[in-house]
């Protein structure tokens, strides 16, 4: 198994501090916070940046994450397009070649929650124009699904209907075991998505009530919670993938380490998974 770490694992330093970490602990792949890599082109030449990350042999597999776009409403499109051209460019600079675009939260401003089908509408337009913009640089975007309450499109039936509309019908899924275990429909939905795997956030559930659950605070390593995660991955890999897991965790507990530390903590707790999930294969 290929492990990758997201930079919202370990957000208490900058991104150089990350990188550094990353390295120390012996990871080969990351996730870049859109904040703090637009911190970081503040100050960090972007030459300076690339040598950073050759230097030590990392590769970034995702921008993480276009957060809210796609429901946005229409007063807000004009923004939201300028913010995913940025995105654009700064992918471009730094060799990243894709975008994370989560399903999108709706906010008491917006008004009544729309009826599943006016989602599901919004849904593709956005993603659509979205698309076109990162199209001039190259990007792509991903879409990831989540389920909880305050987040719309979460389930296999759903992200299917939104992903069917000409233009969206390859676009990559980003499928986090924490966010579609609370759908209820176990792992394998991930062999019944239309469309491709482009990433995987390995994690999983802390054993609590279901009404409890949060879409952050929630997570603990995989293995150590109730989701099954040698399962999801087992189905992803029944889906055709065979990429990165990267580890996306919002821990307190983590956020209070070591950078250095925390970055070592991560590669032995998944390296201690592997080799179950591994050893838990069937020959």
């Amino acid at each position: 198994m290929q492990f990758a770490l997201n930079e919202n694992t370990i957000s208490q330093c900058g991104f150089v501090d990350f990188i550094h970490a990353g390295r120390t602990a012996g990871f080969k792949a990351v996730e870049i916070s859109y904040r703090k890599i637009q911190e970081a082109l503040r100050f960090l030449p972007v030459g300076k940046l690339l040598d950073l990350l050759d230097e030590a042999g990392i590769v970034i597999l995702s921008l993480n994450a276009f957060e809210d776009a796609l429901l946005v409403p229409p007063s807000g499109l004009e923004i939201m397009e300028t913010e995913a051209r940025l995105i654009g460019r700064i992918c471009e600079l730094i060799r990243c070649p894709a975008v994370v675009v989560p399903s999108s939260r709706w906010y008491p401003e917006y008004g009544p929650v729309p009826e599943r089908n006016e989602v599901t509408a919004l849904f593709q337009e956005r993603m659509l124009r979205i698309r076109h913009v990162l199209s001039e640089f190259n990007v792509v975007p991903m879409f990831e699904p989540i389920h909880y309450p305050e987040f719309l499109v979460g389930e296999a039936g759903w992200i299917n209907q939104v992903l069917s509309a000409p233009g969206l019908d390859d676009v990559p899924l980003v499928v986090d075991i924490h966010n579609l275990f609370n759908n209820g429909d176990g792992p394998g939905q991930l062999e019944n998505l239309s469309n491709p795997i482009g990433l995987v956030h390995i994690d999983d559930t802390l054993d609590i009530r279901s009404e409890e659950r949060d879409v952050a605070a929630s997570r603990t390593f995989p293995g150590d919670g109730i989701a099954n995660a040698s399962e999801w991955i087992r189905s992803a890999g029944n889906a055709g993938y065979t990429g990165y897991c990267s580890l996306e965790l919002f821990s307190n507990s983590i956020y209070r380490m070591d950078p250095d530390e925390a970055a070592i903590l991560c590669y032995r707790k998944l390296e201690a998974f592997g080799m179950v999930h591994t050893a838990g294969s069937p020959k």
